[in-house]
């Protein structure tokens, strides 16, 4: 018997995803707000912004190179990809959705939390990037923590000093009001990441999400994410259908992992895990290595009834914290390696 294809909405596919926001999200900057956009064509040289998205048929067209479609052939074309694996990123990527009204206490509506921002947040990523580059004491702290520059630069880590974001934001064309939406400038107006190593969520080639982790530690808080909706940490990085992962569940578990070469994400906490089991519905095998303490064996043991069995729990040898702890033994590496096959032998 031949398997099918599960069936897709393509419709409401498309609708959660308009289109302005996948090409802004891949790097193309859009010019004006109303029903036509446009912007330099990413298929073929040209200065001249030939390329053109039309808001109310949710198409695009560039007058240069002849090429055009809707959103699943623009995501076909700039991340080389069949029409399967084009509906499976985007649906397996966040929802571009506008924001809306929520209820204050006092009965007023206020905006709710805007939408993420991939465009900026790239060009922010971008940024902290290279002022990881420039800082030995970022650098430092994060081999302390066994996060190599290797895995840094593959990963774009970055590091935020506390000034220089909205100069740069400005210098890339991105409107002062459009960072404060952001979530990357406080209430106050200073940088949220401020003197913290900063950890971007990358799907499609764009920065969907950031978290920063201090440096100092004296420094509270020590960590800090975006406003919003907390993301499976690594997902993005694993494809549509992974063979096997890891979860974890802090963001320094996910970067020694990734350090090790392993495919992995993270949790980021022991709530939502409805959310973690969704992200890895098309993965047949997942490893579960929750922090080695009271809520991280009852989150192994929620997500494992979620996942069934295709869950194996992988045991923290006593005394250990969690991988990342594990990560600073002088034989943690191979330890987990035997820790995970055990788990593998185990789930047979």
């Amino acid at each position: 018997m031949v398997a099918t294809q599960p069936l897709v909405d393509l419709a409401a596919l498309k609708e959660r995803h308009p289109l302005g926001g996948v090409v802004e999200a891949a790097g193309v900057r859009l010019r004006g707000r109303g029903r036509v956009r446009q912007g330099v064509c990413p298929f073929h040289a040209e200065a001249e912004g030939s390329f053109t998205v039309y808001a109310d048929t949710q198409r695009w067209y560039c007058f240069g190179c002849g090429q055009g479609g809707d959103v699943l052939d623009f995501l076909r074309r700039i991340e080389h990809l069949s029409l399967p694996e084009a509906i499976r990123q985007l649906d397996a990527s966040p929802a571009a959705v506008a924001p809306v009204l929520r209820a204050s206490s006092h009965g007023r509506p206020v905006p709710a939390t805007a939408p993420p921002d991939p465009a900026l947040l790239t060009a922010a990523a971008r940024h902290y990037a290279g002022q990881l580059r420039r800082s030995r004491e970022a650098r430092a702290y994060l081999a302390s923590r066994s996060v190599g520059a290797g895995t840094a630069a593959r990963l774009g880590l970055g590091y935020a000093p506390g000034g220089g974001l909205r100069t740069a934001l400005a210098s890339a064309g991105f409107a002062d009001g459009r960072v404060r939406a952001s979530g990357l400038a406080t209430e106050r107006g200073g940088e949220r990441f401020a003197g913290m190593v900063v950890v971007p969520e990358i799907a499609a080639g764009c920065v969907r999400w950031l978290a920063g982790r201090a440096i100092d530690p004296g420094r509270s808080p020590r960590f800090q994410t975006l406003p919003g909706p907390k993301p499976v940490l690594g997902r993005g990085r694993l494809g549509p259908a992974p063979p096997w992962a890891v979860v974890a569940e802090g963001v320094f578990d996910w970067l020694v992992l990734s350090q090790w070469g392993l495919p992995a994400c993270a949790a980021l906490g022991t709530q939502g895990l409805e959310r973690v089991a969704a992200a890895l519905r098309g993965c047949p095998h997942v490893f579960l290595a929750f922090d080695n303490d009271a809520a991280g064996r009852e989150a192994a043991a929620r997500l494992t009834a979620l996942l069934g069995r295709r869950a194996a729990v992988v045991a923290l040898p006593g005394g250990v914290a969690d991988v990342a702890e594990l990560a600073t033994h002088p034989q943690g590496h191979g330890l987990f390696l035997r820790l995970l096959e055990r788990a593998a032998r185990a789930a047979r």
